[in-house]
């Protein structure tokens, strides 16, 4: 018992981003804790890429969408979305993306994620000013939470029309689950 380390503090983004961590790891920062998520199964990434694919078909070269990297909330919290949309900004590219750069966070609930993805990061996401969706399995099928920074959460299955950055972006969600899950 005398090896376990308990912080009295909690971790700053600067002291976060100074920690020698395996970029291979998802090592978030929440709440000034490191939270490490299990490494996800393939359907979730095929899930993510495929949802990249109709971003970027749709938003076009003025906005870029990124997998699973790095949004500095505030000096507590540094969350790592599955995806999200900013901006096309070269001169930015090298540097911890802001949250007030963020049109769209996306979360794909697995397992070991369920807590932060389903309570904390919607949370997180909503006091900086960021829609935010959920991306949820069951069985062979998709449902997609919609998480507006202000007002009800709305679950789409099926084929879908969401607004981003003031794109209307059709979503076909069983077309998704076909290709993540098909064997």
């Amino acid at each position: 018992m005398d090896s376990i380390m308990y912080a009295t503090e909690p971790l700053t983004t600067h002291e976060f981003f100074a920690l020698d961590v395996d970029e291979k790891l998802k090592v978030e920062l929440i709440g000034g804790a490191l939270a490490v998520s299990p490494s996800t199964k393939p359907w979730h990434g095929d899930v993510a890429l495929e949802l990249r694919d109709v971003l970027k078909a749709v938003l076009g070269p003025r906005f870029r969408i990124y997998l699973d990297l790095d949004v500095r909330i505030d000096e507590e919290n540094v969350p790592r979305p599955d995806l999200f949309v900013v901006l096309s900004q070269p001169s930015k590219r090298d540097r911890v993306t802001e949250a007030a750069d963020v049109l769209l966070a996306v979360e794909i609930m697995s397992p070991g994620s369920k807590v932060n993805d389903r309570r904390v990061k919607p949370s997180l996401y909503r006091e900086a000013g960021i829609p935010s969706w959920r991306i949820e399995r069951s069985g062979d099928h998709l449902a997609l939470i919609e998480i507006p920074v202000c007002g009800q959460e709305q679950t789409h299955l099926g084929q879908v029309v969401l607004e981003v950055a003031s794109f209307d972006v059709p979503i076909d969600l069983d077309a998704i689950a076909y290709y993540a899950f098909e064997e």
